[in-house]
């Protein structure tokens, strides 16, 4: 099977959106991912003004999964993250917890060597490879890849890694499920604006899971 294609890319997780694969309950699939930027960002002298900040945190999809029904649940599990290129980082005035402290915007473009985020020539990051957005339709109005919710989306946790099976509720016929936004490094949250963003292809299997209720949302 191709992979999904990260030129398929959403920037809400909508019910209305047109699929852009459909797949077989119980598929290994791969999916291509830009960073968060949408891979705008070329060099660390990059002018912010010139990034077209519509575009940041695509999700490649929606993908459909056959049989995936309202009701059901949608186990995704990470079999494996293969990242590519190099890692973008950025921070400046007005972003992030420490933005008000901030005077100059900085853009860092960092190589990854034996599994660690080199930062600086005396500082090496262990990988800790994560998917930061992914997500189903939600049922009602679109919902921005940029926010997480209910469905998913934008959550940002550390978790979502390798070997982990990501539980997810069915909202619409086919799931339609959505994924990008990945980390070689993040702790817990994005205290700078961004984590260490990288494009990536993403390997992961689906089946669906029906007539259970396992909770996949913290009651209110």
């Amino acid at each position: 099977m191709h992979p999904v294609m990260k030129q398929h890319v959403i920037y809400a997780m909508d019910k209305n959106t047109k699929p852009s694969m459909t797949v077989d309950n119980g598929a290994v699939i791969t999916v291509e991912t830009f960073d968060c930027f949408e891979n705008q960002i070329k060099t660390e002298d990059q002018p912010f003004h010139q990034l077209d900040w519509n575009k940041i945190n695509p999700a490649t999809g929606p993908i459909f999964i056959n049989d995936a029904e309202p009701g059901d649940i949608l186990a995704v599990t990470i079999e494996k993250i293969q990242l590519i290129g190099k890692a973008t980082m950025l921070t400046g005035p007005g972003l992030g917890v420490l933005g008000d402290e901030l005077t100059n915007n900085t853009i860092r473009r960092l190589p990854i060597l034996n599994d660690k985020l080199i930062f600086a020539s005396d500082i090496a990051i262990p990988l800790n490879k994560m998917i930061g957005v992914i997500g189903t339709a939600p049922v009602g109005d679109p919902i921005s890849c940029g926010t997480p919710d209910a469905h998913g989306g934008n959550m940002d946790c550390k978790e979502i890694k390798e070997g982990v099976t990501l539980f997810l509720p069915v909202n619409v016929s086919g799931a339609l499920l959505a994924l990008g936004d990945v980390h070689a490094a993040m702790a817990d949250g994005e205290v700078s604006v961004s984590g260490a963003e990288m494009a990536s292809q993403v390997t992961i299997r689906l089946q669906v899971v029906k007539n259970k209720k396992w909770p996949t949302t913290e009651p209110h």
